[in-house]
């Protein structure tokens, strides 16, 4: 589709589900935007490098439909959600946070952190049935505190029907949080069409930013009631105020901020989306999909344990050869890139892919 944007590797790469490729640009933006002004001694090198960090919440705000003051950069998932859930506010009534079996561990961790000021995890099962929204709302009653919703699953491959999940946990006056780790830059995702409170998000995934550019997207009608425990100079409302007496949170995002960004992820990870973005996330899908199809239709060499669904899986599949671990020799000695999960091999596909990668990944599974 648009290989000639990435650095390619001379043999089929299927592993953007955990890293994308880096774009052939981000070297030359990064001086750019990053190492020049540090390089050069300018006195006003923190006025580009802010810049950076607004490019970056621009550019994902375009991404997902929405606007750059509610964006709040992150080192990561962990951090992001992390300082969303101690800062909201809570309910003697609501006790009860939802997510399923399938998140991935890193929520897991992180919400079961909700325990220490009295609420209980409480999951919904793995397989199938979460593509199914009355099975989350058969979870959500008035004692829910908060719904986790992964929009797709890394080790299922399924997506969820975020936008009636969330309406779900509208009616019964919830908080609905979104992981789009696995879908942001190759599923289209509309926050205003969803209508979430939160979305949390990394960009080396199939937003091909590299490591360290995290993210956290906040509905303002949820931001002005957080009250965010970890906090710094830049979750203030006027960071050079200067004032150690008076702390007032940022009427924005902003207020997840916390201390001093480092703004040299960000300056990947905003070329990243804008090289995603020259395509357009709808194009790159529709490719996606359109090579998961032959692929699923020409293999015959086993089963697919992932979720294959058209309309309910995202952009990979795990498969169980018949014979796997000859299947994954056979795949390692021609360099083709994959992992493994659930017992069998992951794959992935994006918009530097093409069919002659298909061709190339049934041969050596043959």
């Amino acid at each position: 589709m648009n290989r000639d944007d990435f650095h390619y590797p001379d043999a089929p790469y299927f592993l953007s589900h955990s890293v994308g490729l880096q774009p052939k640009t981000t070297r030359a933006v990064f001086d750019t935007a990053f190492d020049q002004g540090w390089r050069a001694g300018d006195h006003n090198v923190w006025d580009g490098w802010l810049s950076t960090i607004d490019n970056f919440k621009a550019n994902l705000a375009g991404l997902i439909g929405a606007e750059a003051n509610e964006i709040c950069p992150q080192t990561n998932i962990s951090s992001a959600l992390t300082k969303l859930l101690f800062s909201l506010p809570r309910e003697k009534s609501r006790r009860r946070i939802v997510m399923t079996q399938a998140d991935f561990p890193t929520a897991g961790f992180v919400l079961k952190m909700a325990e220490t000021f009295g609420c209980t995890l409480d999951f919904i099962e793995s397989g199938p049935g979460l593509a199914n929204p009355a099975n989350w709302a058969a979870k959500l009653d008035d004692d829910v505190l908060l719904v986790f919703v992964t929009h797709v699953f890394s080790n299922l491959g399924l997506k969820t029907p975020v936008a009636e999940i969330t309406a779900a946990a509208r009616k019964a006056g919830a908080i609905s949080v979104v992981d789009v780790a696995q879908s942001a830059g190759i599923v289209p995702i509309d926050v205003a069409s969803w209508q979430a409170d939160a979305l949390v998000g990394t960009s080396i995934k199939y937003l091909c930013g590299g490591p360290g550019a995290g993210w956290m997207w906040a509905n303002p009608a949820l931001t002005t009631k957080c009250a965010p425990l970890d906090v710094g100079w830049f979750s203030h409302a006027n960071p050079f105020e200067f004032d150690i007496h008076n702390f007032q949170y940022a009427p924005d995002a902003a207020r997840f901020m916390g201390g001093t960004p480092n703004p040299a992820p960000f300056a990947m990870a905003a070329n990243g989306i804008a090289t995603i973005e020259r395509t357009g996330v709808s194009a790159i899908h529709q490719h996606a999909q359109k090579l998961i199809s032959h692929f699923a239709d020409a293999w015959r060499g086993g089963e697919f344990i992932s979720h294959i669904t058209p309309g309910e899986r995202g952009a990979g599949v795990i498969i169980k050869p018949q014979d796997t671990q000859e299947s994954v020799n056979r795949l390692q000695c021609t360099g083709i890139g994959f992992d493994q999960r659930s017992g069998g091999i992951r794959l992935s596909f994006h918009l530097y892919n093409d069919e002659n990668d298909i061709d190339a990944l049934l041969n050596a599974l043959a």
